[in-house]
């Protein structure tokens, strides 16, 4: 592995087998409940990337939990359908940037264990999305200097995206507070190429629709009237729907242009949310669906 982050290493092809043979252990424990079994052998998939000790302070049961991850003592209502929610898809995150062979995992996989949950969440997805997109991306490390401070570099044929990710906490939305955000940000990416913002907002600021895209249109069209430095800043919430006997989440990403951006980019359909082969939303590659296959084809081995 490289100490500087250069190289990505994905778990070792025993460690993987390993992993199908607790998938054929848990699906026969469990009675190959898809939701259960999906969930459990994230966890063991994460503690392979980011250590056993990382993995039972986050992801498994609690008295004092991870306040992104949901990990609580007991793991019911809402804030078991998140725990599960999350750790899959993180799961799934850091599965697809091992299969795309990401420059920098490791600095990714650092910020972890030195950071809270969530903003390093958060930047996983967001690189995990971009590289199902077709991407090329690249984890930078950090520098302390002004236009070289951001979080990931996405390639793709001759377009280069410098991308700063950024999450705001759950205080009243005004549009004074996302003007000061976005102000805080310009000066962390290059000055020499396009650059797109995502930017991580609590679910309850955006219960009236309506309301929220009033606010937010007022604060974007000041900046960008200002500042031409970034092209769009892409909002991301994560909704909790409850219903008889349980619950979902998914993502929504919403989309905010700069109309007069200092560098042109207009394929805008390269960074929509791809669908998988059920129709369905992703952002990332499924794990679990991988290491069936993998279980599949090593049967003999497990």
């Amino acid at each position: 592995m490289s100490p500087d982050g250069g190289e990505t290493t994905s778990p070792r092809p025993n460690m993987v087998l390993q992993l199908a043979k607790d998938l054929t252990e848990l699906e026969s424990s469990t009675s190959g409940v898809r939701q259960v079994v999906e969930v459990a052998i994230s966890v063991r998939f994460l503690a392979v990337v980011l250590g056993s000790d990382w993995a039972t302070s986050k992801l498994t049961p609690q008295a004092k939990h991870d306040e992104w991850m949901q990990n609580r003592l007991k793991l019911a209502g809402m804030s078991g359908i998140v725990w599960g929610h999350r750790v899959i898809r993180l799961a799934n995150a850091f599965h697809t940037l091992l299969q795309a062979h990401v420059r920098g995992f490791d600095i990714l996989r650092q910020r972890f264990h030195k950071r809270s949950t969530k903003p390093c969440f958060i930047e996983t997805e967001i690189a995990s999305l971009l590289t199902v997109n077709g991407f090329t991306v690249e984890i930078i490390g950090e520098s302390g200097v002004r236009g070289r401070d951001f979080d990931l570099s996405a390639r793709r044929d001759e377009i280069t995206l410098s991308i700063e990710v950024t999450g705001k906490e759950g205080a009243r939305l005004t549009a004074n507070t996302i003007k000061n955000t976005l102000t805080g940000k310009r000066t962390q990416i290059p000055a020499t190429g396009p650059a797109i913002l995502y930017m991580h907002v609590p679910a309850s600021w955006m219960q009236n629709i309506p309301e929220a895209q009033g606010i937010f249109n007022q604060a974007f069209n000041d900046f960008f009237r200002k500042s031409h430095r970034f092209n769009a800043v892409f909002l991301v919430w994560e909704q909790v729907v409850p219903f008889s006997g349980g619950g979902t989440a998914h993502m929504t990403l919403w989309p905010c242009y700069n109309n007069h951006p200092k560098h042109a980019f207009s394929k805008w359909d390269l960074l929509d949310l791809p669908y998988d082969s059920n129709g369905k939303r992703m952002y990332a590659w499924s794990f679990y669906d991988w290491l069936k296959g993998i279980q599949a084809k090593h049967r003999d081995k497990i």
